[in-house]
């Protein structure tokens, strides 16, 4: 019978995970708090732990780093009530074989038990510590807690510290690129640059360039590989043997590569679009991000995210969604995935007043709504959002008589940001 360490300091958590797992034929052992357990384990090695994150005195992050001192090999679950990807990422780097959120789902808990228990071989060394707040700020360009997105944050964790190639797939418009600098900012080079390379464009001179940088650089990004002809694949093959082999000499520093592709390169290789040989060099590991239509669970995550960044971009601070928004947004078919999305967001936000996302600027094609305030945007014309912008900081002021305290008020931006804007758009009065 295997033995299970639990630490919680929720007792209502402790008796029913404990009772799960007993049901289900393991024996489990319980700590109310970190020091404890660490002392069970001293004791009597348990076969896998799984404790909180957020618990009085010491965190869950300082437990696992213990726990790997003691025995890097145990396997050791994480589970909280609080998660995005920063903390996923940082939760499989230092160790982790795997991360559950609260409420307790039996099924989930008693298959990752059971997974953790058979596959502790795969478990990675703990992080260093000492390069915890550099990354911070790049750690949260994804955000979701779908089954599929947890599964990637998960797999970024248990990747990212070494240099294997990765490939990254899937619909225009799904993060691909947010995907790579994620992997690059959690990754050992993140204060290194990362290079991204347009394959549609690409010559052996710039190839052979971005190579040659790559040495001193972290991460090399070929984006839409798929695209590379016939002897610029030859090329590229070429080049990353070249560097396999020197890796393994102990030639050159290593660096990273990772590959976009919107198109299936496996599929191309099949027809022979695609050299196999390098189809099987970019993909050590592969990652494949879902539409945006088979995660619409992940939308109300994505707004919040996406309202932070386009606050910064608009100079506005909208921080509250009116009523009725998410469900309209997680109704749409989003053909342009998490792209559209932001588009949407960012014409609503530019109409929008104060610090209220509001449901009458959320304007979806093809959906029939009411007729919007005369901003001079034509409910069907397709302007760019420059243009939109501009016209209606220009009715504003000129509805307030360019009293510029009131107009900044009613955008919603400070004065500066006003200013910078009137000038920026060359904004007359009337």
């Amino acid at each position: 019978m295997k033995n299970i360490l639990l630490i919680d300091d929720d007792p209502v958590v402790r008796s029913l995970a404990s009772g799960i797992l007993r049901k289900n034929g393991y024996n489990v052992q319980t700590a109310k708090e970190g020091n404890e357990g660490l002392g069970m384990v001293a004791e009597n090695l348990p076969d896998l732990v799984i404790t909180d994150y957020q618990m009085p005195g010491m965190s869950g992050m300082e437990v696992l780093a213990k726990l790997k001192e003691i025995s890097p090999a145990l396997p050791v679950i994480m589970l909280t009530a609080f998660g995005d990807a920063s903390l996923t990422i940082k939760t499989m780097q230092t160790g982790a074989f795997d991360y559950i959120e609260k409420p307790i789902n039996p099924k989930e808990l008693v298959d990752t038990v059971k997974n953790g228990l058979l596959s502790s071989e795969s478990l990675q060394k703990p992080d260093d510590p000492s390069g915890d707040g550099k990354k911070k700020k790049d750690e949260n360009l994804m955000v979701g807690k779908s089954q599929a997105m947890l599964a990637i944050f998960k797999n970024i964790g248990r990747i990212s510290q070494n240099y294997v190639n990765i490939l990254i797939s899937g619909e225009s418009g799904t993060g691909k690129e947010r995907l790579a600098r994620l992997i690059h900012h959690t990754g050992p080079d993140a204060d290194n640059p990362i290079e991204f390379i347009n394959c549609k464009a690409l010559t052996e001179d710039n190839l052979r360039k971005a190579f040659e940088a790559g040495v001193k650089n972290g991460t090399l990004v070929f984006d839409e590989v798929g695209t590379l002809n016939a002897e610029m694949q030859l090329k590229l093959l070429e080049l990353m043997e070249n560097q396999s082999q020197q890796n393994r000499l102990g030639q050159q520093k290593q660096y990273r590569i990772i590959s976009i592709a919107r198109r299936d390169i496996g599929i191309m290789a099949e027809e022979g679009a695609f050299l196999k040989e390098l189809y099987y060099q970019l993909k050590v590991f592969v990652f494949t991000i879902p539409s945006l239509n088979e995660r619409k669970d992940d939308i109300p995550y994505l707004v919040e995210h996406l309202i932070q960044e386009l606050n910064l971009e608009l100079g506005k601070s909208i921080n509250k969604v009116e009523d009725g928004v998410i469900p309209v947004l997680q109704s749409f078919d989003w053909q342009g995935n998490v792209r559209e999305l932001r588009n949407v967001l960012m014409q609503a936000m530019v109409l929008s007043h104060g610090d209220l996302l509001q449901r009458k600027y959320i304007r979806l094609e093809g959906q029939d709504f009411d007729e919007l305030p005369d901003y001079g945007v034509s409910k069907f014309e397709i302007r760019p959002l420059a243009d939109v912008e501009k016209e209606h900081i220009g009715n504003v002021l000129n509805a307030l008589r360019w009293n510029k305290q009131e107009a900044s008020a009613a955008l919603g931006i400070t004065r500066p940001t006003l200013n910078a804007k009137i000038d920026k758009y060359g904004i007359k009065r009337e």
